[in-house]
């Protein structure tokens, strides 16, 4: 766009923004005043409603006090005038004087005399309906006894707008006492509202209550009026017609009617003719002045701008550095021609430098070509070998690194295709879930080195049992993973596992070690065992678990139950963890019978759970899972403080001090440092340690003598007695025996049962007890159903009896009753 025009739009927008400012400011400013003027003149109009209105109101009181000041009035008041209705009380009368109601009240405010006349018809008519509402003694009207002050105002009746007065009757001179009220009232008429026309020369409508209540235009400004002070509001009709209301209220105050009054508004066209005049005006001054500013703008700028630039596109097209535009003057211009004209000796003599260093730049180049394409030989080589790591990564991201198998990623991507081609081509297939069993050991005891060894020999075995197009993956751990395709029926993986365990169970010779290794496998069939990825991983997880909790080295097909047993495993760890937080567990004691004696001298704490919904809950259910999910650490250590505080307590009641045997599961045992536990219980709640028995197993003690050796001092130490729990069914040597700082050796129940049938069982019970009288360790015999089995263990000298031949467990309140008090 060329500069002149560029210019002609500038001055043409700054005038137009002047031209909408000034007309803003014009109607905002000017026609403000012209408004306030109008109101102000219409605020006049209503006034002068207001008071020709009240004129006639004030004609309406001086009949009014003219009766009621009336010397015939008072005598007929008196009594003395009967004939004063009969002369006055004509209707021409008050039709002449426009009077359309009339009384007389005495004092008591009883009315006397009355009429009500229908001025338009000339003739008596009824009471006005409504007025004796006005008309009580608590009421304005019937109270202007005071002869100096008078009542007048209007009421709101259902014929219409009435105009009362009212004024004290006395005697003409005001001397006598008042006998009564004189209520004169006059309807608000079209006759009277066209005498105010007349008189204020305006156009005047009366609006009834019921007419604003119906229009919500009117019964806005009915509140307008009511909430402003003067009663008066104002409100654009047209631009012809501004509308004031004006507010009538009743006698009591409250707002009746409306007075609508039309003015012209003549001040508001006179401002609008006079804004359009001075506006026309001010633009035609602005077009004349911006073609002026134009013409000498384009006379002392753009002409001179624009022959500088044919100068110098002149010298650009036709590249002559030498030649110089036209600098003469001494402005901004000219100055700007002076600097072109040095730029231009500036770039006539870079040119020249230029030309040598192209020349320069020309030979670095060549140069600098030979080394890029040594740098692109360099390139070539850094990514053939970047494509050979990312094969590489590739290969790490897919394959486990350990036996070369496909990893879980992998497999998942492969499981998932197969998926979708079985549902595509209705094909079952089965997912094999494979764990060994124990082989934690091999790695405990030889390092992850030789156990590498054996997992890389098992995954060999089961890759060559497989077929071509079944998959075989390591998840991680002992854990393998199998894929069937196309299997024809549920029934054909189970030859495929039974050839898995057979050479998972054939013996593995690593380092002069001979392994022999189980496994446990789950076998889940698309579709009827799940439809997705992870449900199929789910169920043959659930039963591979089966077939591993069943002993392992089996197999096991996923059935619907393993679900829910899942899900109530779930449900019950999560009872079990509620129950630990609401204290729903309860101690059972079993006396322990000393059969020297016949005394009871201790008894065995045995933890219950009182379940709110279910009731009591045997241990075999949840002392299980309490070991596995480890809840029996919180679950140990609340029954062994719980027995020693109750213990305390029936010490403190006065009974026979016992001492008291508390469990202690094999992770308790492990893991805690149960000497500095059993400590703080003790010295918690009081108890002396030697009417403590702790009771361990026998498994629990044989993981690691070692370290079972030292607990058991530590404890033995305190004073704390210790049992070796459910003896002859663990791995306990004679040797490791006498190490053992055990008090008592508890036989287990399994071998009480079967006296005094089993004859094994009669021999492995005497041995034991004579085996442990030999060391000076007591014998429990535990579980003794029968007299037989009592009187078995008496005759072979066995120290201490207990089962439910004696006693079942009992709760505390009962226990109590088979102690003795000192």
């Amino acid at each position: 766009m060329k500069l002149r025009n560029k210019v002609l739009i500038v001055v043409s927008v700054v005038w137009a923004f002047f031209l909408v400012s000034a007309y803003i400011g014009s109607q905002h400013i000017l026609m403000r005043s012209f408004l306030q003027l109008e109101q102000a003149r219409a605020e006049r109009d209503a006034l002068r409603v207001d008071g020709a209105l009240q004129r006639v109101i004030y004609s309406l009181h001086t009949f009014t006090t003219d009766w009621a000041h009336w010397n015939d009035a008072y005598s007929f008041m008196q009594g003395k005038n009967p004939a004063f209705i009969q002369n006055n009380f004509t209707v021409p009368a008050f039709v002449n004087s426009t009077i359309n109601f009339i009384g007389y009240w005495n004092i008591k405010n009883q009315l006397v005399a009355g009429m009500s006349i229908d001025t338009e018809a000339g003739k008596k008519i009824a009471y006005p309906n409504g007025l004796q509402e006005y008309l009580t003694p608590q009421g304005v009207l019937l109270n202007a006894h005071d002869i100096n002050k008078d009542v007048r105002g209007m009421l709101l009746l259902p014929s219409g707008i009435m105009m009362v007065a009212a004024s004290s009757i006395t005697n003409g001179e005001k001397s006598a006492p008042s006998l009564g009220t004189v209520i004169a009232g006059r309807y608000l008429s079209p006759t009277i509202l066209k005498t105010l026309q007349d008189t204020t020369q305006l156009k005047i409508d009366l609006l009834t209550l019921n007419q604003v209540k119906q229009n919500p235009f009117l019964n806005r400004q009915l509140k307008r009026a009511i909430n402003n002070s003067s009663g008066h509001v104002n409100q654009a009709k047209d631009e012809n017609t501004l509308l004031t209301y004006s507010v009538i209220r009743d006698i009591s105050g409250n707002a009746i009617a409306l007075l609508q009054i039309a003015t012209p508004r003549i001040v508001y066209l006179s401002g609008t003719h006079a804004i359009d005049y001075f506006f026309i005006s001010y633009a035609i001054l602005a077009i004349i002045f911006s073609a002026l500013i134009i013409l000498l703008i384009h006379l002392l700028i753009v002409k001179r701008l624009e022959q500088l630039n044919y100068d110098v596109a002149e010298i650009s097209e036709r590249k002559l550095l030498s030649s110089r535009v036209d600098a003469s003057g001494n402005d901004e211009i000219s100055s700007v021609s002076k600097q072109i004209n040095n730029m231009l000796e500036i770039i006539e003599e870079s040119h020249e430098q230029l030309e040598q260093r192209v020349e320069e730049r020309s030979h670095e180049l060549k140069k600098s070509t030979l080394q890029l394409a040594q740098e692109i030989d360099e390139r070539k080589n850094i990514e053939e070998e970047l494509v050979i790591h990312k094969e590489h990564l590739m290969r790490l991201a897919h394959y486990d690194s350990l036996t070369s198998l496909p990893n879980r990623l992998f497999f998942n991507e492969i499981l998932n295709k197969a998926i979708s081609h079985a549902n595509r081509h209705k094909k079952q297939l089965a997912i094999l879930f494979i764990d060994l069993d124990r082989f934690k050991k091999i790695n405990d005891a030889l390092g992850h080195p030789t156990g590498d060894l054996v997992l890389n020999e098992i995954s060999k075995r089961f890759s060559k049992t497989l077929r071509a197009g079944d998959i075989l993956a390591r998840l991680g751990g002992d854990e393998f993973i199998i894929l069937l395709n196309d299997i024809d029926h549920p029934k054909f993986a189970s030859p495929v596992a039974e050839k898995l365990l057979q050479v998972t169970a054939e013996p593995i010779l690593i380092s002069h070690h001979k392994f022999f290794i189980t496994a446990s496998i789950g076998i889940c069939i698309y579709p009827d065992d799940g439809a997705t990825l992870e449900d199929l991983q789910k169920n043959a997880d659930l039963a591979m678990y089966k077939a591993k909790h069943s002993g392992g080295g089996i197999f096991h097909y996923f059935t619907p139950e393993m679900n829910s047993q899942a899900h109530e495993h779930i449900q019950l760890e999560t009872a079990l963890r509620k129950a630990i937080n609401n204290n729903e567990f309860v101690l059972h004691f079993q006396p322990k019978l000393n059969l020297s004696d016949g005394t009871l001298n201790s008894v065995e704490a045995l933890v219950r759970w009182e379940n709110p919904d279910i009731g009591l809950i045997s241990p075999n259910e949840f002392i299980p899972l309490a070991e596995e999910t480890g809840l029996i650490m919180q679950i140990g250590e609340w029954a062994l403080r719980e027995a020693c505080k109750i213990n305390k307590s029936w010490q403190e009641q006065g009974y026979q001090p016992i001492c008291v045997a508390v469990n202690l599961s094999p992770k308790q045992f492990r893991t805690q440092d149960i000497s500095q536990l059993v400590a703080g219980i003790l010295a918690e709640t009081g108890l002396e340690a030697k009417y403590l028995e702790l009771e361990i197993t026998e498994t629990a003690v044989m993981e690691n003598v070692e370290d079972a050796v030292t607990k058991l001092n530590e404890i033995r130490d305190m004073g704390v007695n210790i049992s070796l729990d459910d003896f002859g069914t663990g791995y306990t040597s004679i040797n490791y025996l006498k190490q053992f700082p055990i008090n008592l050796l508890k036989i287990d129940q399994n071998f009480i049962k079967g006296i005094p049938q089993n004859q094994n069982d009669l021999a492995i019970t005497s041995a034991i007890i004579a085996l442990a009288h030999s060391l000076g360790i007591k014998v429990v015999a535990e579980g003794v159903e029968t007299a037989e089995q009592l009187q078995f263990l008496a005759d072979h000298n066995c120290d201490i009896v207990q089962g439910y031949f004696l006693s079942r467990p009992l709760p505390e309140q009962k226990i109590v009753l088979q102690f003795t008090r000192l």
